[in-house]
Formats: structure tokens, sequence, C-alpha cells
């Protein structure tokens, strides 16, 4: 409950219902529009944490909201601030990451002769999930309880702006109070679920395909009892990674595009599959080839991610959880099958079992993620890039018990790994971070390292550097057999990061690589960057396609 004091301002009110709505940090960037309600966070019980970019300021919340599962809050200036911030917004909003950004903008009576004037709502409608203004102070509880259960029940970037004279204007009078929203889990239909336990009666080989629904319904548990009793593999997207260590028995790895081995030999005969929080999209379905005959039962509690791209044979609106443990309930055991399925993926080949191309003074990506993969906890929050880099933590990092991997692919953001991992850093400081990115994908944030820095935040930063955007470069020689813009001589990554003072080693052989044990035995507090010059040659598991 938020009570408005003497001196209390617009700005005031409003940090302090962020903080009463459970929020403990800010990200953003100070500017003309917002620096009046930064000025009031030395008020504050709020931490602010400031990017040096937009877009960064905003995959800084990102990578807070999916390690604390719940609502970041981040504020952008108008105008350029937020047309910055756009592409991070937009990244969010395909992930379905519920972050509420505060745009400050100037007056609303000058609004429109504003130098940097823009219409932040309609520009923001189609990369946000819910678009408002705060139009005078005593609308300001109203507007932010609706903002924080928009960003809540829609899972997406609301788009809030403050203009400066409703930031300075004295405080409402009106109590903010925040509306209690205790986790609704939904229950699945009953008659859906007869349908899917007949058709998983009649099965002969039934597959489970978890994502980050799974995870986001924390349904791992729920997962593994339906798996052993069934007798199914666990295959996962790539945002359902560490839905159960992939230790377990049943856990086959990851579907479609960075397919594991395990999987090459258990998904292409299901019959039914069981997918829960996934929406079966290209690179999950190796673009409708995987789980093309099979009978599907979708389980959702978005009813939009529902036969997005393949009609289910059953469509269940319910949590994941919920579902998954009343399917167990209802199903029977297959003992022999579920030995089969366990054994199979016992046996199934390591994707590094042929080894690793070797070449002078440069390594092999996949060894060099499998070398980073060991020196670090199995309980790592891994963040991953886009372009040729994508593939190679897909594939060969391991994630274990308590393990998470942030990974914007529903978007593609180049740029995305290093403040999501910074936000993760800064919500988890306990925990090792990676991040993985290529060094295009760094170029473009590079600057982030000194926030790394300036925030303490001991980010292992591993570059696969291979001189190109890898991705294009790959795809420009199978096209045209040629290359064009997408290669270019390497940044001194290492001389980069100690100007910013972060520590840096270039990595050229494994042996490099114990430079990360060090690191995390001398408990750091300055990001470690990793300049592994790979060999470029060597394109991203799974390649062709995208």
């Amino acid at each position: 409950m938020v009570e408005s004091g003497p001196e209390a301002t617009g700005s005031s009110y409003v940090l302090d219902a962020v903080s009463a709505e459970g929020v403990d940090s800010v990200f953003g960037i100070i500017g003309e529009g917002n620096a009046h309600l930064i000025d009031s966070l030395n008020e504050s019980d709020l931490t602010f944490k400031q990017a040096r970019h937009e877009q960064a300021a905003v995959s800084m919340a990102d990578g807070h909201a999916r390690t604390r599962h719940g609502v970041a809050v981040c504020t952008l200036t108008h105008g350029p601030g937020l047309t910055n911030g756009a592409t991070g917004i937009a990244a969010a909003d395909r992930d379905n990451v519920p972050i509420v950004v505060l745009v400050g903008d100037t007056g609303i009576a000058g609004r429109e002769t504003s130098l940097q004037y823009l219409d932040h709502p309609a520009f923001s409608k189609p990369i946000s999930t819910y678009q408002t203004r705060i139009e005078t102070a005593e609308t300001i509880p109203e507007v932010l309880s609706r903002a924080f259960d928009r960003a809540r029940t829609r899972s997406g970037p609301v788009i809030v702006e403050v203009p400066t004279d409703v930031q300075e204007a004295p405080a409402p009078e009106a109590t903010y109070t925040p509306v209690p929203r205790p986790r609704q889990r939904i229950a699945p239909d009953a008659d859906r679920l007869d349908e899917a336990v007949e058709l998983l009666a009649e099965a002969d080989h039934p597959v489970v395909l978890a994502g980050g629904g799974a995870m986001r319904s924390n349904a791992g548990d729920a997962l593994a009892g339906f798996a052993e009793k069934v007798g199914a593999p666990i295959a996962t997207t790539y945002f359902g990674r560490g839905v159960l260590s992939e230790s377990h028995p049943f856990v086959s790895g990851i579907s479609g595009t960075f397919m594991s081995s395990a999987n090459d030999e258990l998904l292409w005969d299901a019959d039914v599959a069981v997918v829960v929080g996934a929406r079966l999209s290209g690179k999950t379905t190796r673009y409708g080839e995987l789980y093309a005959d099979a009978d599907v039962i979708q389980i959702d509690t978005n009813e939009e991610s529902i036969a997005t791209h393949q009609l289910p044979a059953v469509g269940m609106v319910a949590d994941a959880r919920r579902a998954v443990e009343a399917l167990t309930d209802r199903i029977k055991a297959n003992p022999d099958r579920a030995t089969a399925v366990e054994e199979t993926i016992a046996e199934a080949p390591f994707p590094w079992d042929d080894g690793f191309e070797q070449r002078p003074d440069e390594i092999d990506p996949g060894e060099f993620t499998v070398e980073l993969s060991e020196r670090v906890p199995d309980d790592a929050i891994v963040t991953v890039d886009s372009g040729n880099n994508t593939g190679f933590p897909a594939v060969f990092h391991d994630i274990g018990e308590d393990g998470t991997m942030l990974v914007n692919g529903n978007f593609g953001t180049m740029g995305y790994s290093l403040p999501a991992a910074l936000g993760a850093q800064a919500t988890a400081p306990e925990k090792t971070v990676v991040c993985y990115t290529g060094d295009g994908a760094l170029l473009q944030v590079i600057q982030e390292i000194e926030t790394g820095v300036r925030l303490g935040l001991p980010v292992i930063v591993a570059i696969l550097n291979d001189r190109s955007y890898g991705i294009i470069r790959h795809r420009q020689n199978m096209i045209y057999e040629r290359e064009t813009a997408s290669t270019y001589d390497s940044a001194d990554f290492v001389q980069i990061a100690e100007g910013f003072g972060a520590e840096g080693a270039v990595v050229r052989s494994p042996e490099d690589l114990d430079v990360v044990e060090e690191f995390l035995a001398s408990d750091p507090e300055v990001p470690l960057v990793l300049d592994a010059r790979t060999i470029p040659e060597v394109s991203r598991p799974g390649f062709p396609p995208y």
C-alpha cells in the first residue's frame, strides 16, 4: 500500500508503486524526459541499474525478468530513447517477457512541439502487449495497476508514457494498493483430457516436447513422472532447456534445427506428440518435417499459441504442470517402452564423439563450448546471442540441475546476450552467468562491458570470434559462392575489455580456458571476456537452414 506524503510528487509515487508491486530494481538510461523520475530514485527503495544504450537497458530488464520469473521495470527517455529501445522491446514481446517500460516525456501542453516528440503508444503498438499514457497525476494509481496487470496476465512488455509535468506534480491523494494476483493454474478440461488419454492409449511411439511454457509452470517433475510412466522421451525446444537436468535419463535433448542424436532416433517415428508450452515453430519442427504425421496434444495457457503452426488433434488450454499431472494419473504404465526409450537415450552418441577440427592458433567453436561448459557450474545461467554462434551452446553446453538458458529465439536480436546476462547476474549474484556471443553481435553492444564493470557483475563473456557475420557468410558461400560485406578484421577484444576495466584472455586451445577456473576462484567483481579465435569455416550445427 502506497500513501502520498506532503512532499511526494508524481515521480516518487510512481516509484513507490513500482516497489509495492514487488520490484526491487529499475533498469534504463537517464534523459531529459525521465530525469525527474530518476532523481526521485534517491528517496526510494529501488536500485537503479543504468546501461549505456537503450536496447541494452531493455535487454537487461529482460534477463532480470526471466531470472526472477516476474515483472521487470525499465525507464527510457522520450523520442530517440524509446526508438533506441524498440529492438529490445520487440524481442521481449516475441518471447513473452513481462516488462513495464516507463517512458518519460515532455509536458502534456508542449508535447507535440517538442524537438523529440513521438507518439509513444502508437509507435509501440506493434512491439508491445499494451500501451498507455498517464494524463494527470490523479490517474497514476489506476494506470500503473492496469499496466502491471497487463504485463503479468499477457506476459509481455507494457509501455507507460509519463510526462514531466505529471512527474513533477503533487502526488495523488489516492492510496496505491497492488491488486493481489495469486498464480492461477488453469485446470485442464475433462473432455480434452479424455481425448488425450484415448490417443495416448493407442500410441506406439509417444514423445514429449517441452517449451518455455513448461519452464514457466515449473513442470519439470511432472514431465519426468509422465515420461517414465508412459515411456516417452522428453525433447525440448531451445526455450525449454533446463526444464529438467539434461542428465535426467528421459531427457533426450533439443528438437529441430539443433537436434540431438537421441532425438534423431526417437522423434521421426512419433505417432503422438504431447506438446507442453511450445508453439511448434519452424526451428523446433525442422520447418514442418517433424511431427507432421503425429497426433499432437498441445497444452498451453495461451489459447492463441495453440494451432499457431500446426492444427493439434487435441488443444488444451491449461497450466502445463496441472495438465501433465492429470494425464499421468489417467494413463497406463508401459514399463517395457520406458526401458527401451531410456536405453536409446543412454546409448546415443554425443555430438563430439567424432572429434573436432584442429588448426594451429584457432579452436573449433564446438570444442570451445564443450571445454567452457565443463569449467563452469552445472547450475550456471547461460545467455545466447543470434547468428552462427547460436548453435554451439544449443548443442554443446550442458544444462544441469537448476541451470537455465536464456535465448531470444523468436526475434533473432543481435546483441541480446550480453545485456541479458548482466540483468541475470544482477538478479542472481550467487550464480555463474555465461554469455555466448559472436564478434559481430558483441560489437553492437560492446559498451555494455563497461556496465558490467561499473555494476560489479562478473559475467563470463564467451566470444565465438570468426571475424565475420558468420551465419550470413556461410549462406553467401552456399547460395552465391562468394562473400560480400560479411567478413572483416577482428577487433582486439582483450584490449577493449581491459580498457573498460574488465579482465580478458585470448583462447586458441582448450588449455587457454584454465583462466576460467582461476577467474571463478578469485571471487571476481568484473566481467571476464574470452576472445575465442574460432575456425571460420565451421558452421553451426544444423546449418542449413536457419
